[in-house]
């Protein structure tokens, strides 16, 4: 295999990780465990002098821009875009050292935007190096939308996460030899149950206070559905506990805001929001439940999305509950890793996790038949394979 040198665009949290993090450290520290040299660049909105910061994190090099930040009072996605567009002098400024000393194969792309794809478009044109776009969500909420159009345009390739991605882009006219499915994967070395000490494992899920525990892990996207369906759970099994870990940038939808909905519905005995764990102390808790759930509604955004979250159900051997939602529904087989609900039924989907709370054996067998699948599809070492044929073909 030939090694290559990437130079990556993307704004991700390196404090926080979840969600982009995953997938961008996982693909990319995959890569750097075969041989290949990345260069990481991450835009950091900073109000003290703005500087630049490079330093390493598991073989990776990282450039860490700190612009000139005007602020995110009033209209946070204005500012934000600002702050992005003053950076990219910057950026191509210290590409520009970096490409001097190293042969760049590609730029790679995490997402279209002002921060990733537009400084990434700039560095294709100055330097003639191939651009790959990473398309790993739903791209519609991006502002300013001819963005969009441009890096789709510019790109010479264009990955996906998912086949409802990929018809999405053939509709709009992209050639289908641009366009390269590389799903989400899930860390085995991370999400492995052998490893895990059982005495400390029973001893948090005792913490819990519960005979049943049903766990939900991930960006607190909505959890209406999960919420609804409490009350007829709890009449059925009045001992259960819902674990909800993880909370979401957005106010109206943060830990506190589903803590009050709640409350309002008298249910917050049943319910413990533990917030955002470290990445490493999430399996403990996966390993706590009998039922692990998932609750994207309808919407075209959720539609798209491979959640990393449902691998990690699978790879800690757990059933999962989860809504009839295009993707999701490809990767939980009905009957067999657990149960889909519609969207808009709660009821449906409260009876689902009542069935697997009450046979724990079914729920065993779902579990275990789940980590089968993830195991032999999702890992990050099989699927940094295929990104590796698509880097040098």
């Amino acid at each position: 295999m030939i090694r290559m040198n990437i130079l990556v665009l993307c704004n991700i949290d390196l404090e926080n990780k979840w969600g982009d993090y995953t997938r961008v450290f996982s693909l990319m520290q995959e890569l750097t465990k075969r041989g290949h040299k990345i260069f990481l660049f991450i835009i950091k909105s900073d109000i003290k002098k703005p500087r630049v910061s490079y330093f390493n994190e598991n073989g990776i090099e990282i450039i860490e821009i700190h612009p000139y930040s005007i602020g995110f009072s009033g209209k946070k996605g204005i500012s934000r875009h600002i702050n992005y567009l003053i950076s990219i002098p910057t950026i191509i400024k210290e590409a520009s050292k970096i490409i001097s000393k190293h042969n760049i194969d590609y730029v790679y792309s995490y997402m279209p935007g002002t921060g990733s794809s537009l400084p990434a478009i700039k560095i294709k044109s100055k330097f003639k190096i191939p651009l790959i776009l990473d398309l790993a969500d739903m791209y519609s909420m991006i502002r300013p939308k001819r963005i969009i159009d441009k890096s789709f345009n510019e790109s010479d390739k264009i990955l996906v996460i998912t086949d409802y991605l990929k018809q999405d882009l053939l509709q709009k006219g992209i050639p289908h030899k641009k366009i390269f499915q590389i799903p989400n994967g899930v860390d085995f070395e991370i999400f492995n149950p052998s490893i895990y000490n059982f005495e400390e494992i029973k001893s948090l899920r005792n913490s819990f206070d519960a005979d049943k525990v049903v766990v939900f892990s991930g960006s607190l996207q909505d959890l209406n559905i999960l919420i609804n369906s409490a009350k007829n759970i709890i009449k059925k099994i009045p001992t259960v506990k819902f674990i909800i870990i993880g909370d979401h940038r957005i106010s109206s939808k943060s830990k506190n805001s589903w803590e009050k909905i709640v409350k309002k519905k008298n249910l917050e005995k049943y319910f413990k929001f533990l917030g955002k764990k470290p990445k490493e102390d999430i399996p403990k808790y996966l390993l706590c439940a009998d039922v692990c759930v998932d609750s994207f509604p309808n919407e075209p955004y959720f539609a798209a999305a491979l959640p990393i979250k449902l691998l990690e159900y699978g790879a800690c051997k757990k059933p999962v509950v989860a809504t009839n939602v295009s993707e999701t529904a490809k990767i939980i087989s009905h009957g067999k890793f657990g149960y889909l609900a519609e969207p808009d039924n709660y009821l449906e989907y409260g009876e689902f996790i009542i069935k697997l709370l009450s046979n724990p054996e079914k729920a065993q067998e779902m579990g275990q038949n789940f980590y089968e699948f993830v195991r032999q599809k999702y890992q990050w070492e099989e699927i940094v394979n295929k990104l590796e044929q698509i880097l040098v073909n």
